[in-house]
């Protein structure tokens, strides 16, 4: 069954909240923080920006919240180093 409210993850970076959510219906991946986006991803892209962190379980069309909260580890570290 397919979700129909997006699954969303939150957590704290260095006294930021930054957000993961991703919606089953669209496969839309988008990064928020403070309401604003931080990086988006459409299909087939963000199902191998998950697939990436989450060991290709579902094929990163169902993420978990630990796989959401890999993501967001993994894109903060890739923001970071900018």
């Amino acid at each position: 069954m397919i979700r129909s409210d997006p699954r969303r993850v939150t957590a704290q970076f260095d006294g930021t909240l930054i957000t993961a959510e991703y919606s089953e219906q669209t496969g839309q991946l988008c990064l928020r923080q403070d309401g604003a986006v931080l990086r988006e991803w459409f299909p087939p892209h963000s199902w191998i920006a998950i697939a990436s962190v989450a060991g290709a379980r579902h094929w990163g069309t169902k993420p978990t919240d630990d796989d959401l909260l890999a993501l967001l580890r993994n894109e903060v570290m890739l923001l970071r180093a900018l």
